[in-house]
């Protein structure tokens, strides 16, 4: 299959790391349809600068066709409507239901259920378009991931519960599934309250930054660096993948405590924060 013929079908395409998915297959020639929780021009802020980048790697891409879907999402119905007039060769399952992810009191039960409503009649829907390989956005903080350790999150388990209804689905019907493990992405049009972005505001704004856990060993991946892993599994040949094919991707970036990572990576970009003022703002707490 000629890659510039490749149809993907991308979930979750305003997400961090889902937008640099996208850009990324569109850099590797590949088509890429993306359903939207909303219509696209009520994006705004970091969602709708995301969302700029998608269409600026579609503008300098001619060979792909990028299209974005409206009103449409993993817990719609239009969204297994959608698979008949698309018939994509991939489908992607990056979006879904995260709000308060991090927290204790996280909603599992809406994320299952969100994720998981109409799952099988997709999947059916999928093989019956001649799709080649659903792929799964998995996390390292899944239990019995490299994250684990730092204790298990309702997040994580309906992760895991939501990859596990998925393998025995894509099993009964016969379609190849593939988990990508995600680790700890950073880069450019992270959300304000994730770690690099809150650290860089206070250092620049002369406050000190405290850093717990400093020695916790983590796997750090820059989002391009990601993105790449989820084009090199869609433009693999799909006919080398039996029909109970199940398996796990696991990306790696800089294996490094999170003192070094703070270092490191907020004198890269979008940051560019001098070492010495990183060091001088520090303030460590074991």
């Amino acid at each position: 299959m000629q890659k510039q013929k490749i149809k993907c079908l991308l979930t979750g395409a305003t997400s961090f790391s889902g937008a640099y998915i996208a850009e990324a297959l569109i850099k590797n020639g590949l088509s890429v349809y993306m359903p939207l929780r909303l219509n696209k021009e009520n994006y705004q802020g970091i969602k709708a600068q995301r969302l700029r980048l998608i269409e600026d790697a579609s503008l300098s891409n001619s060979q792909s066709v990028t299209e974005f879907i409206d009103n449409c999402d993993i817990s719609s119905e239009e969204l297994v409507e959608q698979i008949d007039k698309i018939q994509p060769h991939i489908f992607i399952n990056h979006g879904g239901y995260i709000e308060n992810y991090r927290s204790p009191d996280f909603d599992f039960l809406k994320h299952l259920e969100t994720n998981l409503r109409h799952i099988q009649l997709l999947i059916r829907q999928l093989k019956d378009n001649d799709c080649k390989l659903f792929i799964h956005s998995g996390s390292a903080f899944e239990p019995g991931g490299e994250y684990s350790k730092f204790g298990i999150s309702p997040y994580g388990v309906a992760k895991k519960m939501v990859w596990d209804m998925l393998v025995f689905w894509c099993q009964q019907i016969g379609l190849p599934c593939t988990k990508i493990v995600i680790p700890n992405p950073y880069g450019s049009l992270e959300n304000e309250d994730r770690l690099l972005p809150v650290f860089a505001s206070l250092i620049k704004s002369g406050q000190s930054i405290t850093l717990k856990g400093s020695a916790d060993i983590r796997n750090n991946i820059r989002i391009e660096k990601l993105a790449e892993y989820y084009a090199e599994a869609c433009l693999r040949d799909p006919n080398e993948s039996p029909d109970c094919f199940v398996e796990e991707i696991k990306p790696v970036g800089n294996i490094e405590s999170q003192l070094d990572f703070v270092k490191r990576a907020l004198q890269e970009k979008p940051y560019g924060i001098d070492l010495a003022k990183i060091e001088n703002s520090l303030v460590i707490v074991n």
